[in-house]
């Protein structure tokens, strides 16, 4: 789909072009680029396991510092 309507010779400054509309095919760089996720990774890891590696480690780095406070 092309757009071709002139611009009044009013807007249009001596020196300069107007510029042209994006074709289509080109208008979209990141299309085709990402890949859909595997339905298989969906279940993979049930919502709560990230999140407890998450607390353990947060246990760990308060537990070691207040360990080198109080030493």
């Amino acid at each position: 789909m092309s757009v071709s309507h002139s611009v009044p010779a009013s807007a249009q400054l001596p020196g300069h072009s107007v510029p042209v509309e994006t074709p289509e095919c080109e208008a979209s760089t990141t299309h085709g680029i990402s890949t859909p996720e595997a339905v298989e990774l969906h279940t993979a890891w049930p919502g709560w396991v990230p999140l407890l590696v998450i607390m353990v480690m947060v246990v760990c780095c308060i537990g070691f510092a207040l360990g080198r406070i109080f030493a």
